[in-house]
């Protein structure tokens, strides 16, 4: 791999981390005044009107074989409506920064989905990154929550990890199909996919009293969720995966954490503790290990 290529590679990966690393803080504030499984359902239907633009304008399609719409379809639905919905709901439930800790589990899940596809365990590297990495996860959630904190439990953080499962076998499809026919075409289908399936939960589940209710921070964390985590970071996430491999840049995902919980001094006004820049150095060392794994 070209210096170039490494570095556009990297660039993408990590700037849909910051991205999905600063969705669980934009989660709680939707469900602020609205329940988790509208604001997860909402999230593809705003997005959906950017992706049904794109596709007219470029014109790009999905081939009607058997193994192309399988895997769009296991993309939306896992990436964008199974995770969503679970992941919103979870955070309904628990705080941002319990969600925010919960999301570097998607590193290790990513591993153990493409160990069972490919029939080969990672190498050492990888299982001593993603074991220090997560050591520094579960150091923010005893520094940051602690073990019996307001806001905080155990129905909402299962549904977080649900969620983060579900998304995983998502793009884990959407980069198989993204190596084939590029980024925007599997991320846009991916996007009219789910919000086929999620339009119905927003009028029926949600309907119109729940829509009027939402307030304008709301509407505007929606549209973050929308048109940057829906679109924006799963079309350079796809294309990260499909050029560096899902094990290795999906340990990237070790990196959330830190954003989430990070964001709490700016947004919500909480102290930048000595504990969360020790694990913020734990967390970079599991990352730098993982990457020693060879492709």
């Amino acid at each position: 791999m070209s210096e170039t290529t490494r570095t556009r590679l990297y660039t993408f990966a990590l700037l849909a981390i910051l991205i999905y690393g600063v969705t669980p803080v934009f989660t709680k504030v939707g469900t602020l005044t609205a329940d988790g499984v509208s604001v997860g359902a909402l999230r593809a239907v705003v997005a959906a009107p950017v992706a049904a633009l794109v596709i007219a304008i470029t014109g790009c399609r999905i081939p009607l074989r058997r193994d192309a719409v399988f895997l769009v379809l296991v993309s939306g639905l896992g990436g964008l409506v199974l995770f969503p919905v679970f992941f919103s709901w979870g955070v309904q439930f628990t705080t941002a920064g319990h969600a925010a800790a919960g999301t570097a589990a998607g590193a290790v899940m990513a591993g153990a989905i493409m160990a069972v596809l490919n029939r080969q365990m990672p190498g050492w590297p990888w299982w001593i990154g993603v074991a220090v990495g997560s050591m520094g996860a579960l150091l923010l959630i005893w520094e940051a929550l602690g073990l019996s904190v307001e806001g905080v439990s155990w129905q909402g953080d299962a549904l977080v990890f649900l969620g983060m499962f579900m998304g995983v076998v998502g793009y884990v499809a959407g980069s198989k199909l993204t190596a084939e026919l590029g980024a925007v075409t599997v991320t846009m289908w991916s996007v009219l996919v789910a919000a086929a399936f999620l339009v119905p939960v927003v009028v029926f589940h949600s309907g119109v009293a729940t829509l009027v209710a939402i307030d304008v921070p709301g509407w505007l964390a929606i549209c973050s969720l929308a048109w940057g985590t829906t679109i924006l970071a799963y079309l350079l996430w796809n294309r990260a995966l499909a050029d560096g491999g899902v094990t290795r840049i999906g340990a990237l995902q070790l990196l959330q954490p830190i954003i989430g919980i990070g964001l709490a001094p700016v947004i919500l006004g909480e102290p930048l503790t000595p504990t969360l820049l020790l694990t913020t150095l734990v967390i970079l060392a599991g990352v730098v290990l993982v990457q020693r794994e060879p492709r």
